[in-house]
């Protein structure tokens, strides 16, 4: 076929297909149009990017549930096309994965503790799903998805072995962190602005659920303090310093702020103290402020936001709800303790009675005995399904058998992310943070059975993981000395290491 020919035949079937997609769009349906712009997309990604175009596709994923939460997790291209972000990911990412490793172009699986774990996660909950459709029908699918959703640790751990795809994710990571400040800064001043003017077929596009967010919030303080550079040495920590502030105008911080104080533990540990230091600063300077602000307008400091944030730190030690909360803002933390221990309790109690073993299954109602012990049986507004703790419910769908994987899923994530503390440069800090701030907040809240934290939680992880087995000449412990900033011309140069990404940060 002669070079004319061919162009001949490509602008005709062009023109066909831009007036099919021409007359869908004119009666307002835009699923062919979506579907031609992402294989067109695609095309001229793989022809001209350093990173693969799925990677493109899961970086916006992560940007989109960063900033729309929940709002986001609903987004639909079509209504023709009943397809979830996540899932449209998964769709495209997992077959791609396996066509790279037939072509021995990437290695998806490492023989690790961590890699196998996660395996035997996810083929356990596959095994025990084709029983609980038959009992529970379309709600087991609905379950099983905290399942499925590991798959995103192996997409992520491919990737973080490809020094483009890497660059990429990360530049994601900071992209959608420091996004997420203006937009929680818009919505505590403005609350139905973004809701009625940012909207795709009815659906906000960014529609923020207080806990999840308060998550991001602490994971990119950390993340954002390991992208410190000469360059912008005030730049980042002040963005830093926005984003654990910001946590404590949220409703619901607790389980955010368990998991800063937890990771920083961890920071400590290692002999990094000065972001420590940091943060005692930021959180007392920014209460002195207010304080001052609260006095010169003569207004209660009980009933402000600062104080609605330490009854929430203060609640954290009344497991119980015994304690007095004054503030309207704060919710009655101390309710909402109680409010957990009974539905742990009685997901426990009804487990144990029923199929210590092998759980009660994808789709059972795990609430059920809960409402009526927590007198909710009337509240028709009431829709959780998770117990609020990834370790209750893992038990309560899955037993004994699938508590023992998950805590081996745990346990050699606890040790990927301990070797990427003691390494100590830059990336491994930032992964490491973003993965522990994600798995602490998943003990005591629904992060990991929904999109909007598990997709971040085990792509971060695949990261971290990739990142954990590459050489570095920045394994020997770091100095306590480290408070104080290197001179410019002092600070070390980033190498790329045999797989691309930046090493030697100290």
């Amino acid at each position: 076929m002669t070079p004319k020919l061919r162009l001949c035949l490509f602008l005709v079937l062009g023109a066909a297909i831009a007036v099919f997609i021409g007359v869908d769009i004119s009666n307002e349906d835009y699923g062919v149009a979506v579907v031609v712009a992402l294989v067109s997309g695609w095309v001229i990604v793989e022809r001209t990017s350093g990173a693969p175009p799925d990677v493109w596709l899961l970086g916006a994923t992560l940007v989109g549930y960063v900033v729309g939460n929940r709002g986001f997790a609903q987004f639909q291209p079509s209504r023709q096309i009943p397809l979830l972000p996540a899932e449209a990911v998964l769709l495209v990412a997992v077959p791609a994965l396996v066509v790279r490793m037939a072509m021995k172009r990437t290695i998806g699986f490492r023989s690790d503790s961590l890699n196998y774990s996660v395996l035997f996660w996810i083929l356990y909950g596959t095994t025990r799903l084709p029983f609980d459709l038959g009992q529970f029908g379309i709600m087991a699918l609905r379950d099983y998805a905290m399942i499925y959703y590991a798959a995103f640790f192996y997409i992520g751990q491919a990737f973080g072995a490809h020094a483009g795809s890497t660059r990429v994710l990360k530049g994601v990571l900071t992209t959608a962190f420091v996004a997420l400040l203006p937009v929680v800064l818009s919505i505590h001043l403005f609350p139905d602005y973004l809701i009625e003017h940012l909207t795709w077929n009815g659906i906000p596009l960014i529609y923020q659920k207080s806990d999840l967010i308060a998550t991001s919030l602490a994971a990119g303080f950390f993340w954002l303090w390991t992208r410190r550079n000469p360059k912008g040495r005030y730049l980042w920590p002040l963005l830093a310093a926005a984003s654990i502030l910001l946590i404590g105008v949220m409703v619901s911080p607790r389980a955010a702020m368990a998991a800063t104080v937890i990771t920083m533990a961890l920071w400590l540990l290692v002999g990094r103290w000065r972001i420590a230091a940091a943060l005692a600063g930021i959180v007392l300077g920014g209460g002195a402020v207010t304080l001052g602000v609260l006095a010169i307008a003569g207004k209660d400091l009980r009933t402000s936001a600062p104080y609605s944030a330490y009854e929430h730190a203060i609640s954290i030690f009344d497991p119980e709800g015994t304690g007095s909360y004054v503030n309207g803002e704060s919710g009655d933390p101390g309710d909402n303790n109680r409010f957990r221990w009974i539905w742990w309790r009685d997901v426990c109690d009804q487990t144990l009675s029923t199929n210590p073993v092998f759980g009660l299954g994808f789709g059972s109602d795990l609430a059920a005995r809960f409402l009526a012990d927590y007198d909710l049986l009337s509240d028709e507004t009431f829709a959780a399904r998770s117990p609020h703790s990834i370790f209750v419910t893992t038990f309560g769908r899955m037993g004994f058998l699938g508590l023992a994987i998950w805590v081996a899923v745990s346990a050699s994530m606890a040790g990927v992310a301990w070797r990427l503390f003691r390494r100590g440069d830059a990336d491994s800090l930032g992964l490491a943070s973003v993965t522990c701030v994600i798995w602490i907040s998943a003990c005591v809240g629904v992060v990991l059975e929904s999109p909007m934290g598990a997709v971040i939680f085990w792509t971060v992880l695949g990261l971290a993981n990739s990142h954990s087995r590459q050489p570095s000449a920045a394994l020997e412990k770091p100095s306590p000395s480290e408070c104080a900033d290197p001179a410019p011309d002092e600070w070390p140069v980033a190498k790329a290491g045999p797989l691309g990404t930046e090493s030697g940060i100290r």
